[in-house]
């Protein structure tokens, strides 16, 4: 049989009677100091080798110092009175050594009453333990080092240049020669210093490197909190190395420095880790700065200014979450429990105002509470969107491999991690219920109930709202004309420019062509003299038919050699819109018999080329209505839909978000065109939204289709 066994057995009274038949007595062991905060003196207590810091008015504890074990409560009470000079019951102080007792590890304990406190500990423990408990990874603890002080001890000589003003100032020119030879690649390192942490693409040797590399920068990182809390005069209690989410870490226990020390010491103490990781990383960064690319050093050095960088120190400094950030920021605005104080007015003050239960609300300044209402949602997002890293990756990595059913381990891994806020949140609706039934069925059998509850019922079940099928779309021409050059030339004149307007037959460019031109002129010479001879043949009646043909071939081979040079002339031949870039570039260039020269597009009607996903081909029809809503316009255009695909087409990339389109199994799209009436407002290549009418339907039946979907997606 145990010890704790056999004080179960022998002694199950023995606590309460200790309690009442000795008197309270102050450890020895506590280290206290008064400080300032919000202009008021306060007392700081800490029993060393626990996590709490104790807060006391310098009037609570010139009384608590009075327990020394021997007087009575009596006693307690008349010699604080005489030393106060003021009355305290002796039922005050009797209440004060009940709280410190049961609430605080303030007061002496011998050895038996501590081994009673293991056992009531152990008990306790083991009547929540169910069967079935599933350990907590979250936290594993797999190694504590009480002798912590002794190690920092030891290191603190040779390292305290540390502490010198000469390093504090060489640290910072440190630190801007670093930025320095970051700058011309400021952007890869800032990306990569996040893209790190991404785990979906780490093979096994990348994760194995990481989790050594990130477990001994974070030792480095706590050992400096150790150190700079030594220098201030703390004791450092304890060291721990534990696996959060198995991931490594440290911890440091220096917390003395919070009753020990003053403001700045503290705050100093909180940043010392992310000082000496920036060392760290600009000693990494002359390291990569000075090798060549493809050398191991280089490569580590790289790794080590991830790890080390921008990435580590922007998280660490986050005040929204109880990292170094959060201890120089609540040191900074003198709210030393600020997340804890914040969310609990958040919390009771829904309860109270939004769920109408009957709890209190801690007081707090009226100017004070703007600033606990945003900083609590703030940091409660913040801690949730951490929380949820873990169920992310997990999808993302497994997605790899199940696309299809990646989702479960996700889930699972979800459930796993907020488990417990689950469990509160099932908890309190409970307690929502419980203090709402009663007054929630008087509420229903009234005439207002009645009416609310009908009222729900159709805006539920009334098959009103409309349905709507969302797909992008961009504007095209309806008819679009490419102008050729219909016979060899060189550009001497182009009379547009991009965007001109142009009706039927209006110029667009000229060209030259000088053979052209010389046969032509010959042609006509050829032509002036076959008239010539016609003419005389005709009078002298010789060789008349001759001359007549000679002359109509001349007439024939000038008409061609003129339409040539009439085409040396390009005209539109729509109404349109001239959609080439810069074309006066075209002068002085020299085409060829059917090179293209501009370019004109009819927009006097536009086509909306509509890009339709796949799960909604099922619902979208010919002859359906459509609502195109271009960006810039208040009012949709309201359309037809006039043809669809029945082939799959690709969508162009600016239609759709990057993230869309990766994965094994992107989404595929289907054309559906639409032919509007151009009001003079409408460009082509405009892009926007078009919503495609399906049905009118009720939310009922919206919520049965998307869950029956969602089963027949996963499952059949």
């Amino acid at each position: 049989m145990n010890i704790v066994r056999a004080l179960d057995v022998a002694l199950p009274e023995l606590p309460e009677r200790l309690v009442r038949r000795s008197h309270p007595k102050l450890d020895p062991t506590i280290i206290s100091k008064q400080h300032v905060e919000n202009g008021q003196p306060v007392v700081l207590v800490k029993k060393p080798g626990t996590d709490l810091v104790f807060r006391f008015a310098p009037a609570q504890w010139q009384l608590v110092q009075l327990f020394d074990g021997k007087r009575s409560f009596a006693e307690v009470a008349e010699l604080y009175s005489q030393e106060s000079r003021a009355e305290i019951a002796e039922d005050s102080v009797r209440e004060l050594a009940s709280y410190l007792q049961s609430d605080t590890p303030l007061l002496y304990k011998t050895p038996l009453e501590q081994n009673i406190m293991l056992q009531q500990e152990l008990r306790t423990a083991r009547k929540k333990r169910s069967r079935f408990q599933i350990a907590d990874f979250s936290d594993i603890t797999v190694r504590v080092w009480d002798n912590a002080d002794a190690y920092v001890t030891w290191l603190y000589p040779k390292l305290r240049f540390l502490f010198t003003a000469w390093f504090v100032w060489a640290s910072l020119g440190m630190f801007v020669l670093m930025g320095w030879m970051w700058a011309d690649r400021l952007g890869e390192i800032w990306s990569d210093s996040f893209a790190f942490y991404n785990f979906t693409e780490k093979s096994l040797t990348d994760l194995l490197e990481f989790w050594f590399l990130f477990g001994a920068m974070a030792g480095i990182h706590e050992t400096a909190h150790g150190l700079v809390g030594k220098h201030f005069g703390a004791r450092i209690e304890r060291m721990g190395f534990t696996l959060m989410y198995f991931a490594p870490s440290f911890f440091c226990d220096a917390t003395q420095v919070w009753v020990l020390a003053g403001k700045w010491a503290r705050i100093a103490t909180a940043i010392a880790g992310i000082w000496l990781d920036l060392v760290i990383c600009f000693l990494a960064t002359v390291i990569w700065f000075a090798t060549a690319s493809g050398m191991a050093v280089h490569d580590w050095s790289y790794k080590i200014m991830m790890v080390t960088g921008i990435g580590v120190s922007l998280l660490n400094l986050n005040p929204l979450i109880k990292l170094d950030g959060y201890l120089i920021f609540s040191e900074l605005v003198h709210e030393p429990a600020l997340k804890e104080e914040s969310t609990e007015y958040l919390s009771a003050w829904v309860r109270r105002n939004i769920f109408g239960l009957r709890v209190e609300v801690p007081y707090v300044a009226r100017k004070k509470r703007p600033f606990y209402f945003t900083y609590a949602i703030l940091s409660g997002l913040y801690s949730y969107s951490l929380l949820s890293f873990l169920m992310v990756i997990t999808y993302h990595i497994l997605q790899k491999y199940s696309p299809e059913w990646a989702f479960i381990p996700a889930l699972a891994i979800g459930y796993w991690v907020f488990r417990a806020r689950i469990r509160l949140a099932v908890k309190f609706m409970r307690i929502v219920y419980l203090d709402k039934k009663e007054s929630a069925w008087v509420w229903l059998r009234s005439r207002q109930g009645m009416a609310y509850t009908i009222a729900f019922c159709l805006f539920v079940f009334l098959p009103v709202w409309p349905e709507f099928v969302k797909a992008p779309f961009v504007l095209e021409a309806s008819h679009r004309v490419q102008l050729h050059a219909m016979v060899p030339g060189t550009v001497s004149a182009v009379f547009v420019k991009e965007g001109d307007e142009l009706t039927r037959g209006t110029p667009v460019l000229r060209m030259h062509n000088l053979q052209l031109e010389s046969e032509r002129d010959a042609a006509q010479a050829d032509q002036l003299t076959a008239a010539a001879k016609a003419r005389q043949a005709s009078l002298s009646y010789a060789d008349l038919a001759t001359a007549q043909q000679q002359e109509r071939q001349a007439e024939e081979i000038l008409s061609v050699l003129s339409a040539r040079m009439a085409q040396l002339s390009v005209i539109s031949p729509i109404h349109g819109v001239v959609v080439t870039a810069h074309p006066a570039d075209l002068v002085g260039s020299s085409p060829d018999r059917g090179d293209p020269l501009i370019e004109v597009s009819d927009t006097s009607r536009l086509n909306a080329r509509i890009y339709v996903p796949e799960f909604a081909m099922r619902d979208v029809a010919p002859g359906g209505r459509v609502r195109l809503l271009v960006p810039g316009r208040l009012m949709p255009v309201n359309a037809v839909l006039g043809s669809l695909s029945a082939t799959e087409a690709s969508i162009p990339k600016e239609l759709v978000s990057q993230e869309q389109l990766q994965g094994l199994n992107p989404p595929h799209f289907y054309v559906g065109l639409v032919t509007i009436a151009n009001d003079g407002n409408l460009r082509e290549g405009i892009a926007g939204t078009a919503k495609l009418f399906v049905r009118k339907t009720n939310i009922a039946a919206q919520a049965w289709r998307f869950t029956r979907d969602l089963v027949n997606r996963k499952i059949w």
